[in-house]
């Protein structure tokens, strides 16, 4: 077992002024770039090896032509790394002026209880460390993503529930019944009453049955804190408790709750909080 003892040298607290290390460029010419590079090798080697990393983070605000590819490339980390420290819906989910923090070891940052973390990743205690700034936000070094989770990061992990055309998106819009601006939990697609909806992603069917406002509803529990919720459907084709399969059929499209036509309502949501759902291609 690769046993860890990282060093931080870090105040609690990360921001502009803090004094931790802020690459001003990803150009190799920039300092803190050829540090970051030569102690992300370093750590790397001693990891493969079970020496001690000496664990650093420093701070990166993202330009105008910057992406997570080449924020990555640059650094020398990872997908898992930098999608988990950066706690990113999908590895497009950033907009120029966000800043990242950037470690110089390759890992995984999690939510969650310290003995369970090092529990699941078979690391003593002493292995898993704070994220400055961040409480119950963790840092294992060594640490990889399972394939299911990067399935989410990827796009990869949700497929149409059913075809037609989004007549309303996410976020912000002027309430269909009192015209006031609301946000809008999920998305919107037209369809006639009776279509086919199928499961978004692989799952565990956790709610069948009626809600406030959204009419007939089915809730598949996917696991990693994401869930899917269809809604004002016009009749179900599973139960509570199921295991369904990605792309199979689990409802009937309807009109049913507070509805002004035909359509399905989706939502995506991670640890309760809902996101904008994206599929398997890009940008749909």
């Amino acid at each position: 077992m690769l046993r860890l003892l990282i060093i931080i040298v870090l105040p609690a607290f990360i921001h502009a002024s803090s004094g931790i290390p802020r690459i001003q460029s990803l150009e190799y010419s920039d300092v803190q770039i050829q540090e970051q590079r030569k102690e992300t090798a370093e750590n790397l080697r001693r990891i493969a090896s079970g020496e001690i990393p000496s664990l650093r983070f420093r701070l990166y605000r993202l330009k105008k032509e910057d992406n997570f590819f080449t924020v990555m490339a640059k650094t020398m980390l990872d997908h898992d790394t930098l999608s988990t420290v950066n706690n990113l819906e999908t590895l497009w989910s950033h907009s120029p002026g966000d800043e990242w923090i950037i470690p110089n070891a390759r890992g995984v940052a999690m939510r969650g209880d310290v003995a369970e973390i090092a529990l699941k990743y078979k690391v003593p205690l002493s292995a898993v460390f704070s994220v400055p700034g961040h409480p119950g936000f963790y840092f294992i070094a060594g640490a990889k993503l399972a394939v299911e989770q990067k399935a989410f990061l990827n796009l990869t992990a949700f497929i149409r529930p059913v075809s037609g055309k989004v007549t309303s998106p996410f976020g912000k819009r002027a309430d269909p019944f009192t015209h006031k601006e609301k946000f809008h939990k999920g998305i919107d697609i037209a369809c006639e009453i009776g279509t086919p909806v199928v499961a978004a992603a692989s799952g565990t069917i956790e709610f069948v049955g009626w809600k406030s406002g959204y009419g007939k509803t089915v809730i598949i529990d996917h696991g990693n804190g994401y869930k899917t919720l269809y809604g004002h459907l016009s009749n179900y084709s599973i139960a509570k408790g199921a295991k369904v399969k990605q792309g199979s059929k689990i409802a009937l499209s309807g009109d049913t709750g507070r509805s002004t036509g035909p359509h399905l309502h989706f939502e995506v949501r991670k640890g309760g909080t809902p996101q904008r759902p994206l599929f398997a291609e890009h940008g749909s």
